[in-house]
C-alpha cells in the first residue's frame, strides 16, 4: 500500500493578497501548483476564520464536521502532526495544546488586567519601552519569526518515517510587524519603532491615526510581508532538498487567514473592528498537489473549502476549477452583539455586507476590482436596522438572505473564549 502523502499548510496573519503575488508566484513555480487568484477568506480576523477555515464550516453554521485540517483528526489516520504558532487563538481552536507547541508572546499584559486598562498600558508599552528595549538587545521580537518556526519544525521532523501533517502560521505581518533589524534606519524609518508605532496604532481608534504615521506603518507592513514571502519560499526549497516535501507525492499550500486594512478612512486600521472589505477578506492562496496540473484559478473561492482541497489521498480532492463559484460570503465577530458582520460578493464585482453596530444595522454595498482593493468604492451605506442598499445586483440580496442575513447570530467554536480573543487585542 502506498504511503501516504505528506502534507503541508503554511498560512501567515493578516496577509492580503495583493502584497504576496510575488509568494504565489514562487511557490507555485517550485511545486506546479495551483493559482487561486481570487481567494477569499471566511472572516477578517483570525477568531472567525481560522475556526472555519479549518473545518470547512462558517463558525454560525450548525452541523456536524466531516472533514477537518485539526491535528487531532489526522492524528486518528496515521499522521504525525506538528502545529506551530504564537497566536493564541489559532492555538486553542486548533487544539496545538496536544499536538505542538506555542509561547514566544513576550507581553503578558491581556492576561493580567482588565482590557480597558491594557489598552492604554500596551500603547505606551508600545509606543515607549519596547522599542527601547529592542534596540538595546533586552527584547526578542513579539512574535517568533518565520525562521524560527521553521527550525524548530525541521528539528521535530528530521527522521520522521510516519506521513506528516504540518501547519504553521506566521505572525511576522501581524502587528508589531516583524523584519529584521540591522541596527541602522531603513527606507527612513526604524524597523522597530515603527513595528511598535504598528502595534499600538491598531489598538486604538482607526479616526485618530494620523495620515503621516499610517504611510510609514505601511511601508514596514509591505516590507514584512516581502520578507517573509521570501522566508516561506526558502523553507518550501528546504523541505523539498531534505524530501521532505516531494511534488509527485505531497500535498502544499500556502494562504492567509485573513487580510489588513491600513486606510483610517475606511474606519480600520489593523482588521479591526470586522469588516468586507478587499483589503480584509482577498487572501493569497496557492494550493500544490500530485492530481492536479499547474494551473490559475481566476474564479473567487472561499478559504472555507480548504479542507477539501486538502484531502491527502490522491484523486480524492476535486479538480480546482469545481471550487470557484458565483458567490463567496464571509462572516466575523466578536463577543458581544455589536460589530458582527456578514458579507457576500458576486464573481463581477458587486458586494453587500452588513455590520451590526451598538446603534443598530449599517448595510454597505460596494463595487470592488478584482486584484485591487484600493479601487473598491462604496455605491450605497444607508443606515438603519433591517434595512438594505438600494439598487443592490439581482440575486445578492437573495443569497445573503439564504446564508442566514447580512448579520447573522454569533456562535464560537469551543475553546475559543474571551481571553484568547483579548490577546491579540481581538476584544474591545
Amino acid at each position: 500500500m502506498a504511503r501516504p502523502p505528506n502534507v503541508f499548510l503554511l498560512s501567515a496573519d493578516a496577509l492580503r493578497a495583493d502584497h504576496a503575488t510575488e509568494l504565489v508566484e514562487a511557490v507555485a513555480e517550485r511545486t506546479g501548483g495551483t493559482r487561486f487568484s481570487n481567494a477569499v477568506a471566511p472572516a477578517s480576523h483570525t477568531a472567525s476564520s481560522i475556526p472555519a477555515l479549518a473545518t470547512g464550516r462558517f463558525i454560525d453554521e450548525a452541523g456536524a464536521v466531516e472533514e477537518s485540517l485539526r491535528p487531532s483528526s489526522l492524528s486518528a489516520d496515521g499522521y504525525r502532526t506538528q502545529l506551530l504558532t504564537d497566536n493564541p487563538i489559532a492555538a486553542d481552536a486548533l487544539t496545538e495544546r496536544s499536538a505542538g507547541e506555542a509561547g514566544g508572546l513576550s507581553n503578558l499584559l491581556d492576561d493580567l488586567l482588565p482590557r480597558g486598562v491594557t489598552r492604554p498600558v500596551e500603547r505606551a508599552y508600545f509606543r515607549r519601552l519596547w522599542p527601547a528595549m529592542r534596540r538595546l538587545g533586552l527584547a526578542d521580537p513579539y512574535y517568533r519569526p518565520a525562521a524560527r518556526l521553521h527550525e524548530r519544525a525541521l528539528e521535530g521532523l528530521s527522521g520522521e518515517t510516519d506521513p506528516i501533517f504540518c501547519w504553521l502560521h506566521y505572525m511576522d505581518t501581524h502587528s508589531p510587524y516583524y523584519v529584521p533589524n540591522d541596527g541602522e534606519a531603513t527606507e527612513g524609518f526604524d524597523p522597530d519603532r515603527t513595528a511598535a508605532m504598528s502595534r499600538s496604532l491598531t489598538l486604538g481608534d482607526a479616526a485618530d491615526v494620523d495620515r503621516t504615521e499610517a504611510e510609514t506603518v505601511a511601508r514596514l507592513y509591505r516590507r514584512a510581508c516581502d520578507h517573509l514571502g521570501g522566508s516561506v519560499v526558502e523553507f518550501v526549497d528546504e523541505l523539498r532538498e531534505r524530501g521532505l516535501y516531494r511534488a509527485d507525492r505531497d500535498v502544499l499550500a500556502v494562504t492567509a487567514d485573513h487580510g489588513e486594512c491600513l486606510d483610517p478612512e475606511r474606519g480600520v486600521f489593523g482588521h479591526l473592528p470586522p469588516a468586507s472589505w478587499e483589503s480584509l477578506v482577498h487572501v493569497p492562496l496557492v494550493v500544490a498537489r500530485p492530481d492536479w496540473p499547474a494551473s490559475t484559478v481566476d474564479e473567487q473561492v472561499s478559504l472555507v473549502a480548504l479542507p477539501d482541497m486538502l484531502r491527502p489521498d490522491p484523486g480524492t480532492a476535486a479538480p480546482p476549477t469545481d471550487f470557484g463559484r458565483e458567490y463567496v460570503e464571509t462572516v466575523a465577530g466578536t463577543l458581544t452583539a455589536a460589530g458582527v458582520v456578514r458579507g457576500v460578493r458576486r464573481a463581477d464585482g458587486e458586494k453587500l455586507f452588513g455590520r451590526r453596530t451598538a446603534d443598530g444595522t449599517d448595510v454597505v454595498h460596494t463595487r470592488y476590482e478584482v486584484g485591487d482593493p484600493a479601487a473598491e468604492t462604496v455605491v450605497e451605506e444607508p443606515y438603519g436596522e433591517g434595512e438594505a442598499a438600494t439598487g443592490v445586483p439581482e440575486g445578492l440580496l437573495e443569497r445573503a438572505a439564504d446564508a442566514g442575513g447580512l448579520v447573522g447570530d454569533e456562535q464560537y467554536l469551543s475553546g475559543v473564549d474571551e481571553s484568547h480573543l483579548r490577546a491579540l487585542g481581538y476584544v474591545e
